[in-house]
């Protein structure tokens, strides 16, 4: 079962990380982010709530495979990438 911002974009307003795009993966006790690349599916960073900037963009492909298990760091990239691409224009 898929939390309510599971899948959905966010981006990091405190901590060395700051201004960098996430996915939520998890969000229960805090949020669990990846981004693919330096946090992996298989190692997440736990965020608390308040340190992140959650969009009102959620990937729904990235929330089914969440749901399925079959959630690749490939697909995290792709997704942050069609997004900021998307905001971009």
């Amino acid at each position: 079962m898929a939390g309510r911002y599971t899948g959905c974009i966010c981006k990091s307003t405190a901590g060395h990380d700051k201004d960098t795009y996430y996915i939520i993966l998890d969000d229960t006790n805090g949020i669990k982010v990846a981004d693919g690349r330096l946090k992996t599916v298989k190692s997440p960073k736990h965020k608390n709530i308040r340190h992140v900037e959650i969009i009102d963009y959620k990937d729904e492909l990235i929330v089914q495979k969440i749901i399925e298990q079959k959630l690749r760091d490939e697909d995290i990239k792709y997704s942050i990438k069609q997004f900021l691409n998307h905001t971009k224009n």
